[in-house]
């Protein structure tokens, strides 16, 4: 049976969740504020944590980031916050997902079993490795988080994907843009991408220019350190701008 670490401030809620989860087969604690969710974590061992950001003692980010220095369980942010900043802020924190208030107590079950079953996939990742996180377009190595857009992240996966395989600007247009886009918005992005994870190059590789031929990811050399790659669930590429 799953354990389910529902950490939420508001009886109603917790009541409603706790019934629902506990129907479909789930074991369900509550905490009602931070400092009761962490001595949970330090003592229990869950597969999923729902965490609210507004608690009466603390804010959901800073439990979340206490959270993961205890448990890699799967953290999904359930909050009345619904601006994009709460959302990327909650990503890159650490959790795994964002619902927001008022919500379905089907999709949440729903949402929970998903990120249980891809928890269970992830392959084994060393100490100091890239964790990809291809749902939240995340890439998290030495101790930091970079947030990509989907275009980005699109074109950060073909050239991982494809070490020193060198793509010309008018193939990955097709690849991952609309038909009529400008090949231009290739170069940008490039760009972008290359500024967002050039820190770390010795973990994830560079991308190289092929003159007059287009680009391609040089991977790490092995004595620079390198690291396993974990990912986070299977990945499905979307061939529509976002």
């Amino acid at each position: 049976m799953n354990k389910i670490l529902l950490i939420e401030d508001n009886p109603e809620i917790q009541e409603a969740n706790r019934d629902y989860l506990t129907g479909k087969g789930y074991q369900v604690d509550i905490a009602m504020d931070g400092k009761a969710a962490i001595a949970l974590l330090k003592s229990r061992k869950y597969d999923c944590i729902v965490l609210d950001i507004l608690l009466p003692d603390m804010d959901g980010y800073a439990v979340c980031k206490a959270a993961r220095a205890l448990t890699d369980a799967p953290i999904i942010f359930l909050s009345c916050l619904d601006e994009v900043d709460d959302k990327i802020k909650g990503l890159l924190t650490g959790g795994d997902d964002y619902m927001t208030k008022p919500y379905s107590l089907e999709e949440l079950t729903a949402r929970i079993h998903a990120r249980i079953r891809s928890s269970q996939r992830r392959a084994p990742s060393q100490d100091g490795g890239v964790h990809i996180d291809y749902e939240a377009c995340i890439i998290q190595t030495c101790g930091r988080s970079v947030f990509l857009s989907q275009k980005e992240f699109d074109l950060f996966l073909l050239l991982h994907e494809n070490p020193r395989r060198v793509f010309s600007k008018e193939e990955l247009l097709e690849r991952l843009w609309r038909p009529g886009s400008d090949v231009g918005t290739v170069a940008v992005h490039v760009m972008k991408l290359r500024r967002k994870i050039g820190f770390a190059e010795e973990q994830i590789g560079r991308i190289e220019t092929g003159y007059g031929e287009g680009y391609y990811l040089e991977p790490p050399r092995p004595e620079s350190g390198s690291r396993a790659i974990r990912v986070s669930t299977e990945c499905s590429w979307d061939q529509e701008s976002k």
